[in-house]
């Protein structure tokens, strides 16, 4: 089979083109396409073709080359599309192909449509190895026998690639494809490392956002400073969550998620994971050096996603709260969070219900109360709650757990990982019994064998589950009163929010009895502690 037209390559003029045989046509298109098949096989199936199509007196009037998969459902084959549809538009009678696999490997359904396709139009399909011919009668079962075969091959040879895939993962090593900024991986290592040029500004990166800027405040200070992407563009706070996001950043083996279309059949669309490969214990595979610690990547994501508003199948940013309590007090009416409102001295700081502000007092009468006044208030109150419990409290164990998840994202992270590395080898374990003692399919060396191996495991990681649960001692520092009146005046307002919301549930406020009322405001206030 020979091309006529230019179409089937994206660059080159047809001037190029003509006079050109089927071998050279194949020729120079691996030379711009750089698929992996060798030159010289494409050019001997086109060799055989044309040769077989001289011996039976036909004319070749176009030649179709593709590489892309015949066996996936969701891969669009537009050289097959072309090839057919110059079947149904009459423009040729006989399709050759060099193999019954090149033409299709979805099964005989798929090949039965194409033939009923061909009877129809009183075409033909030729196979060049097996010999076939579709307008000759018994042909179409051997064409299913064929078809059904190749579909066979092909769920083997994938099965082959996956537990690969799967193995060179377990192992560690690189999977390929592009790295984030910062890290490179050098040609045939498997593994990742500072990149010298990127990684500078890659760590820059880094320390702003465990400072606490924002990714759009980081992408205005490189904007600033002229520092572009790897690709030459400006940085975005988009550019800079996925840069984040991804777990080779930090030194660990990524993974990425397929996606589905609406019928369950897989796409050719992954889309990357937050979380990295595991082994069989639950471990994050290590796959080099990161520009980050695993644990300043958790701290970075906590960072980011509490600036994050989830809304249906989205989110979208939020500003911070610039009050104490803003969010944290609510109304005593409606029950909605109060929010801090005023402009000029800190004396006409309100807290003001939002449901009476944006609604109006039918839907709320709503309550007003002086932002210093209260926020002194509380103050006092959570320095005496905390300071009164006692070493060994329920109370001071639910504060040092929720202080614990606050401070410390790494180690509640790990301590998240042991469990699900329990589970996991727990689930070893009873399959292990089940096939022992249920199927019988284990000899009694190898039960006892596997058993213990996993005995192990899950002995190990009680061990350590054990260890993390046995949470600091922080009574020293909430006992000694001055200690704590210290540290809380030299925090910002986010470890106050933070340190607050380790022990409160709820706050508000009785409402005033009058105009005027002057019931102190500790009197009046309402907390509900964790414990």
């Amino acid at each position: 089979m020979a091309k006529k037209t230019a179409e089937e390559f994206r660059d080159g003029s047809p001037e190029e083109l003509v006079g050109k045989s089927p071998e050279d046509l194949v020729d120079l298109y691996l030379r711009r396409s750089k698929k992996r098949e060798t030159v010289e096989t494409l050019k001997q199936h086109a060799r055989d073709l044309r040769r077989e199509m001289d011996r039976q007196g036909l004319t070749v009037r176009k030649v179709w080359l593709e590489q892309r998969s015949a066996s996936k459902q969701h891969v669009r084959r537009e050289k097959l599309e072309g090839a057919m549809a110059a079947v149904m538009d009459g423009e040729i009678k006989t399709l050759a192909v060099w193999k019954t696999d090149r033409f299709d490997r979805r099964g005989m359904a798929a090949i039965g449509t194409a033939l009923d396709e061909f009877d129809r139009r009183q075409a033909r399909l030729f196979v060049l190895q097996e010999r076939l011919d579709s307008s000759q009668p018994g042909t179409r079962i051997v064409f299913a026998i064929l078809a059904e075969r190749a579909r066979e091959e092909i769920k083997d040879l994938t099965l082959r690639v996956t537990t690969g895939k799967n193995a060179a993962r377990t192992a560690g090593r690189w999977p390929g494809g592009r790295t984030p900024y910062g890290v490179r991986s050098p040609r045939g290592s498997g593994h990742i490392e500072p990149d010298p040029a990127e990684y500078p500004h890659a760590r820059r990166i880094a320390d702003e956002l465990l400072a606490g800027k924002s990714a759009m405040r980081v992408a205005h200070d490189l904007e600033r400073d002229g520092i572009r992407t790897r690709d030459g563009a400006r940085w975005d706070a988009r550019a800079i969550t996925r840069m984040v996001r991804s777990t080779a950043w930090a030194g660990l083996l990524p993974t990425k998620e397929r996606r589905f279309d609406e019928h369950g059949q897989p796409l050719d669309v992954w889309v990357p994971s937050a979380e990295p490969v595991r082994d069989a214990e639950g471990n994050p595979v290590v796959i080099g050096t990161g520009v980050v610690s695993p644990g300043e990547r958790l701290r970075i994501l906590a960072l980011i996603e509490a600036r994050i508003t989830k809304m249906g199948g989205g989110s979208r940013g939020k500003r911070p709260h610039t009050t104490f309590l803003g969010g944290i007090f609510s109304c005593p009416h409606c029950g909605k969070s109060m929010t801090g409102s005023g402009s000029g001295s800190a004396r006409s700081l309100m807290y003001r219900c939002r449901t009476r502000s944006v609604y109006g007092k039918d839907a709320c009468p709503g309550v007003v109360v002086r932002a210093p006044r209260m926020d002194a208030a509380v103050e006092a109150m959570w320095l005496s709650h905390v300071s009164a419990l006692e070493h060994g409290s329920p109370g001071l164990d639910a504060i040092v757990r929720r202080w614990a998840v606050f401070h410390d994202v790494e180690k509640e992270q790990r301590r998240k990982e042991v469990m699900a590395g329990l589970d996991a080898a727990r689930t070893r374990r009873d399959k292990l019994e089940h096939d022992f003692y249920v199927e019988g399919t284990l000899s009694e060396d190898r039960f006892k064998t596997l058993a213990a191996e996993q005995s192990a495991v899950i002995e190990s990681l009680d061990l350590e589950a054990a260890e993390l649960a046995r949470e600091a001692d922080l009574s020293v520092f909430f006992a000694d009163g001055e200690a704590l009146a210290g540290a809380w005046a030299e925090s910002t307002l986010a470890v106050r929010r933070m340190l607050l919301g380790c022990v409160l549930r709820s706050l508000t406020i009785v409402p005033a009895r009058f105009p005027g009322d002057r019931t102190p405001i500790l009197s009046r206030v309402v907390p509900q502690w964790v414990a």
